[in-house]
């Protein structure tokens, strides 16, 4: 049987699309020209497919037994605004990883998000996700990470209260891991409970450096969740008082989330709760430290009186001295919320 084929290899020769068919069978110019401006949108091409039409989202039509570049999806495991994450198997490698796939459409441009895996990527830890590869050199750009069996924290909240050792020892780690972070420059600016993720055997991982970035380097508006409009970037329930203001984030930001996160696993509701989003900022804004140590008992009132001071210049204490007092906390028996 009489064959012909159509190739397209991109400067990097690497094999973009191919199709071989029947010599009597036609092949129309106008199919052709669609599928090249197909590619030059960076994204799939489906049948019916034409430029007018938007760039396809590769996430939808993965499943099990899919791939994308040299990972071999196993099934879905968790979405977002900015990525869908899968469990799948790095078959050059042979090891199981949490692939992000950025969607077209984020809130964020690729690059953003990619940046964030960058971020991390520089980080070597055990109390922080490791980063394998970041690939961006394929139509979908992609991010393979560890893969984690266990659950985040904002889930464990939420199911029930902490007691205090265990809420010591969850601060303590990721103290310990954003000590690391510090040390490299590299500021989280969104750490809350969901970011946060404790694994089976009750090691935590911090997750997510969506709005990381070099210290002392300013934030890309491009780079600001949806909230951009408002100068602020971040979840505002665990906000510090100068990123309710508009301010770039730094360690001591860093400092002041852990803070509330700490609050949150002990007291079990969050410190600032409202109706609407300028409520809660306005609640950041006029946080006040002997309020909230107030409700919750010795050791751990004077250390978030420290991690709580609102504004960041007097907010001193590092994440190494908060890991090294809350390993060595002595916590009474009785019970851990003042009444």
């Amino acid at each position: 049987m009489a064959l012909r084929g159509l190739f397209i290899i991109d400067p990097n020769g690497v094999l973009q699309y191919q199709v071989v068919h029947n010599l009597s069978v036609g092949r129309r110019a106008d199919e052709v020209l669609r599928i090249l401006a197909a590619l030059q949108t960076g994204g799939l091409c489906a049948e019916d497919w034409s430029a007018e039409k938007p760039t396809l989202d590769a996430a939808r039509g993965l499943g099990p037994g899919g791939a994308i570049s040299h990972y071999r999806i196993e099934r879905q495991v968790g979405q977002g605004a900015f990525s869908t994450v899968f469990r799948a198997q790095d078959t050059r490698l042979e090891r199981t990883v949490a692939l992000k796939v950025i969607k077209p459409n984020s809130p964020l441009p690729p690059a953003a998000v990619l940046a964030e895996a960058r971020a991390a990527a520089a980080l070597n830890h055990p109390n922080v996700c490791t980063i394998y590869s970041v690939e961006d050199d394929h139509s979908t750009p992609v991010i393979a990470m560890e893969y984690l069996s266990g659950g985040p924290l904002s889930k464990q909240i939420a199911e029930r209260s902490l007691p205090p050792e265990e809420a010591a020892e969850i601060a303590r780690q990721i103290a310990a891991g954003m000590a690391a972070a510090h040390a490299k420059g590299v500021v989280h600016g969104d750490l809350k409970p969901a970011n946060v993720f404790v694994t089976r055997d009750g090691r935590v991982k911090i997750l997510d450096f969506g709005l990381a970035r070099r210290e002392q380097q300013q934030l890309d508006p491009e780079e600001t969740t949806d909230m951009a409009p408002l100068g602020v970037a971040g979840t505002p329930s665990y906000m510090a008082p100068e990123q309710a203001d508009g301010r770039t984030s730094t360690p001591a930001s860093d400092v002041f989330s852990l803070g509330l996160i700490l609050y949150e696993m002990l007291t079990g509701r969050r410190a600032f709760a409202g109706e609407n989003l300028l409520e809660v900022l306005a609640r950041v804004r006029d946080v006040d430290p002997q309020a909230l140590a107030a409700d919750v008992c010795e050791p751990f009132a004077s250390l978030l009186r420290e991690m709580l001071v609102p504004e960041a210049e007097r907010r001193t204490i590092t994440m190494t001295e908060i890991a090294q007092r809350l390993a060595g906390l002595e916590l009474p028996a009785a019970e851990s919320v003042a009444e």
